[in-house]
Protein backbone atom coordinates (compact mmCIF):
# COMPACT_ATOMS: atom_id res chain seq x y z
CA UNK A 1 0.00 0.00 0.00
CA UNK A 2 1.53 3.67 -0.56
CA UNK A 3 1.43 6.68 1.05
CA UNK A 4 -0.78 9.56 -0.31
CA UNK A 5 0.84 12.29 -1.75
CA UNK A 6 -0.06 16.29 -2.16
CA UNK A 7 -2.80 15.83 0.01
CA UNK A 8 -4.22 19.56 0.92
CA UNK A 9 -5.95 20.45 3.89
CA UNK A 10 -9.08 22.52 3.87
CA UNK A 11 -10.28 24.23 7.64
CA UNK A 12 -13.21 26.86 7.48
CA UNK A 13 -14.07 28.57 10.40
CA UNK A 14 -17.40 30.72 10.84
CA UNK A 15 -16.79 33.42 13.61
CA UNK A 16 -19.23 34.36 16.21
CA UNK A 17 -19.97 38.02 15.09
CA UNK A 18 -16.99 40.90 16.08
CA UNK A 19 -14.95 38.01 16.53
CA UNK A 20 -13.11 37.82 13.30
CA UNK A 21 -10.48 40.04 13.79
CA UNK A 22 -9.55 37.89 17.12
CA UNK A 23 -9.78 34.96 14.80
CA UNK A 24 -7.20 35.59 12.11
CA UNK A 25 -5.14 37.04 14.80
CA UNK A 26 -5.36 33.60 16.69
CA UNK A 27 -4.75 31.83 13.02
CA UNK A 28 -1.64 34.54 12.46
CA UNK A 29 -0.20 33.52 15.95
CA UNK A 30 -0.55 30.23 16.63
CA UNK A 31 -1.09 27.94 13.50
CA UNK A 32 1.19 29.70 11.05
CA UNK A 33 4.35 29.57 12.94
CA UNK A 34 3.39 25.56 12.84
CA UNK A 35 3.48 25.49 9.39
CA UNK A 36 6.70 27.66 9.01
CA UNK A 37 8.02 24.09 11.03
CA UNK A 38 6.37 21.40 8.98
CA UNK A 39 8.80 20.36 6.16
CA UNK A 40 5.66 18.14 4.88
CA UNK A 41 4.26 21.22 4.30
CA UNK A 42 4.16 23.19 0.51
CA UNK A 43 2.51 25.79 0.51
CA UNK A 44 -0.63 27.62 2.32
CA UNK A 45 -3.29 30.20 1.94
CA UNK A 46 -5.56 32.05 4.21
CA UNK A 47 -9.04 33.95 3.22
CA UNK A 48 -11.42 35.85 5.17
CA UNK A 49 -15.25 36.51 4.18
CA UNK A 50 -16.44 39.58 5.53
CA UNK A 51 -20.51 39.77 5.70
CA UNK A 52 -23.16 40.88 7.65
CA UNK A 53 -23.84 37.61 9.47
CA UNK A 54 -20.99 36.46 10.03
CA UNK A 55 -17.19 36.32 9.03
CA UNK A 56 -15.62 33.31 7.66
CA UNK A 57 -11.95 32.14 7.93
CA UNK A 58 -10.69 29.77 5.76
CA UNK A 59 -6.83 28.10 5.32
CA UNK A 60 -6.02 25.80 2.58
CA UNK A 61 -2.57 23.75 3.18
CA UNK A 62 -0.84 21.94 0.64
CA UNK A 63 1.53 19.14 2.03
CA UNK A 64 4.07 16.99 0.31
CA UNK A 65 2.33 13.75 1.57
CA UNK A 66 -0.63 12.78 3.45
CA UNK A 67 -2.25 15.42 5.38
CA UNK A 68 -3.90 16.20 8.89
CA UNK A 69 -7.66 15.76 9.17
CA UNK A 70 -7.62 19.06 10.88
CA UNK A 71 -5.28 21.98 12.64
CA UNK A 72 -2.74 21.27 14.63
CA UNK A 73 -4.83 22.95 17.51
CA UNK A 74 -8.24 24.16 17.46
CA UNK A 75 -9.20 27.94 18.38
CA UNK A 76 -10.75 28.70 21.48
CA UNK A 77 -14.45 28.08 21.14
CA UNK A 78 -15.83 31.46 22.40
CA UNK A 79 -14.26 32.70 18.52
CA UNK A 80 -16.85 30.26 16.94
CA UNK A 81 -20.49 30.21 15.93
CA UNK A 82 -20.34 26.26 15.05
CA UNK A 83 -17.10 24.05 15.25
CA UNK A 84 -15.01 24.57 12.66
CA UNK A 85 -15.08 22.35 9.32
CA UNK A 86 -12.44 20.60 7.66
CA UNK A 87 -11.66 18.27 4.21
CA UNK A 88 -8.51 16.75 2.98
CA UNK A 89 -8.29 16.83 -0.52
CA UNK A 90 -6.44 14.59 -3.21
CA UNK A 91 -4.56 17.47 -5.64
CA UNK A 92 -5.11 15.42 -9.09
CA UNK A 93 -2.30 15.39 -11.20
CA UNK A 94 -3.51 17.62 -14.40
Amino acid sequence: MTTPKNQTLMWEARCDPGKGTALEEWLRTTIIPTLWQDEQVASYNAYTSKAPDADRLVIVIDYLTTAPTTLPTEPPPHLLARPAHTWVFQRLDM
